[in-house]
């Protein structure tokens, strides 16, 4: 009986597993990118196979991302002295012991209430209130440091940027992605307006950075597009090596390979692809901007994403579909041939 158990609970395992990797759309991609080129292969005339995989630069560690802001403390006197404003008050509440270990998104809400809480109070000690203005004067030239901080060095940009939740799926679609605009909108927002302390509801806040969390899309957008600009590149070097002696019934076999692998199903996904990055893009590089100065690791990363650096994994991944496109289609002319009809 036990050994019945036993069994029975070892088949149970089996088809959880079976039914969680059935359920996994990380890597489906690769399957449909493996299968273009193994029947690509099947050509007598081309020797083709999966390209060895090559990542993408991740995100730095913490301490190679995060930015320094000046440290000030209020001594007893000065602070019983600003009890009749809110600087006594928000400067207690970073000095306490949750506030000495407040996350980064908590920092800089709270480095625009203290901006905010100084510049409004009145105060009669000259030598004080000069003493603040400077502390409020310096905070404010690190606003941006601070932003950046919420935004890249928390827990939700780690898993934003994470490399390991593969592709974005197959079946992917801009529809998807409406919480995740509106909320990169609503972080440029409050970004582009540090100059003049915008008054950020700390709940919206962190449910926006929450957002970014959950779509896990910055990290499987760059993997997408490294993994396929490997597989684009690797299929053109080889269709360029092809000479007038494939045209013919083995070219008639590539136009089927192409037709039913890239046609039908590489470039529709890649078209998702696009235009989900051309609105998430735009934003994700705004914020880079704005969080400016980066640190020196941070920026690199970040002209991952960039829509103009020329040697951006964007670009690269722009360069190798024309390039692609260019070598079949001068495969397609040399021997008479078009996509979707023979010769």
């Amino acid at each position: 009986m036990l050994i019945k158990s036993f069994f029975s609970m070892i088949l149970l395992s089996c088809i959880i597993l079976a039914g969680m990797s059935g359920c996994d759309t990380r890597f489906q991609a690769e399957d449909v990118l493996s299968q273009y080129v193994a029947d690509l292969d099947r050509s007598q005339f081309m020797s083709v196979s999966s390209p060895a995989i090559a990542m993408p630069s991740s995100l730095p560690s913490s301490r190679h991302r995060k930015q320094s802001l000046t440290q000030f403390d209020i001594g007893l006197l000065e602070f019983l002295s600003l009890q009749q404003c809110d600087v006594g008050i928000v400067a207690g509440r970073k000095n306490s012991i949750l506030g000495k270990v407040m996350p980064d998104s908590q920092r800089f809400l709270y480095e625009l209430d203290i901006i905010r809480a100084i510049e409004s109070c009145d105060i009669k000690n000259e030598s004080l209130s000069t003493e603040l203005q400077q502390i409020a004067q310096q905070k404010r030239l690190e606003l941006s440091l601070a932003f950046g901080n919420a935004l890249f060095n928390g827990a939700e940009s780690e898993a934003f940027f994470s490399l390991s939740n593969g592709f974005l799926p197959l079946n992917y679609s801009t529809s998807e992605q409406q919480e995740l605009l509106g909320a990169l909108n609503r972080l440029v927002v409050i970004g582009e307006n540090l100059e003049d302390l915008p008054l950020v509801d700390a709940s919206v806040f962190e449910g926006d950075l929450k957002i970014l969390m959950d779509s896990e899309y910055a990290g499987r957008l760059l993997y997408s597009l490294v993994r396929i600009t490997g597989y684009l590149d690797f299929v053109a070097n080889k269709v360029k090596t092809l000479d007038e002696d494939i045209c013919g019934a083995p070219m008639v076999y590539l136009q089927q390979q192409f037709e039913t692998h890239y046609v039908k199903v590489v470039q529709p996904y890649m078209g998702r692809i696009n235009r989900g990055a051309y609105l998430v893009l735009p934003l994700l590089n705004r914020l880079f901007e704005i969080s400016e100065p980066l640190s020196h690791d941070m920026r690199t990363f970040s002209h991952q994403f960039s829509l103009k650096e020329p040697s951006s994994e964007w670009q690269r991944y722009q360069l190798a579909s024309q390039f692609h496109a260019k070598q079949w289609s001068a495969l397609f002319a040399m021997c008479s041939m078009s996509v979707g009809g023979g010769s």
